[in-house]
């Protein structure tokens, strides 16, 4: 299962970007930016799912424009261009940071976050709209945010899996040459999304804040 929702996380944010990538009025690099190594901090037990992290517990992970604090014990993937991805241990809950021009924020923020759910809804059987405030307070700006659920078919699973997956996304800075789309997925199975969300998600977003 973990292999199919990593998985369905990227190709979310992949899909939403390409798509966005088109209706650009020039040409950019859907794929623009650089990753880096993470910078770990003192050494802390590994969370679970079930448990609570701080921001104080997290480890500083520096990306492209950004800086981000992710659990002890997570592995981050970089394997693809543009992408950082961060699963727990046991590969049952994922976030990933996706960063792209989006010069004067010609493609709002709305607009990337319904992309993204939009392939969601492609990919999954029994999709339903999920109830979250349409905007989240991240780093000091707010960014358009929705959420949705669905029946993941996984190889060797007798019955589909559920699934549910977040998206977030913000123009920063907005209405600028220099305008980035950044945009954050987070998704788990849903049998254990309220605590990964609290747990480990929601400190992880807290954590989050820009660099440049």
């Amino acid at each position: 299962m973990r292999h199919s929702i990593k998985q369905l996380t990227r190709l979310c944010l992949g899909a939403c970007c390409s798509l966005i990538l088109i209706s650009m009025v020039s040409a950019c690099n859907l794929f623009g930016g650089t990753t880096s190594a993470p910078t770990p901090t003192p050494t802390h037990q590994p969370s679970s799912v079930s448990g609570t992290v701080s921001t104080s517990n997290l480890v500083s992970y520096r990306g492209d424009g950004y800086v981000i604090g992710y659990p002890h014990g997570w592995k981050v993937d970089t394997s693809k261009p543009g992408f950082v991805t961060f699963s727990d241990p046991q590969g049952i809950a994922y976030l990933s940071v996706h960063v792209q021009p989006n010069p004067n924020g010609v493609v709002s923020a709305q607009e990337q976050v319904t992309l993204g759910l939009q392939l969601f809804r492609s990919q999954v059987t029994h999709y339903q709209p999920a109830s979250v405030d349409p905007t989240v307070s991240v780093a000091g700006e707010r960014w358009s945010q929705g959420a949705a659920t669905g029946d993941l078919s996984v190889g060797g699973q007798p019955s589909p899996v559920p699934v549910k997956i977040v998206v977030l996304a913000v123009n920063h800075p907005a209405n600028s040459p220099q305008t980035r789309g950044f945009t954050i997925a987070y998704a788990t199975a849903q049998a254990v999304f309220d605590l990964a969300d609290q747990g480990e998600f929601q400190p992880m977003l807290q954590s989050f804040t820009f660099s440049s």
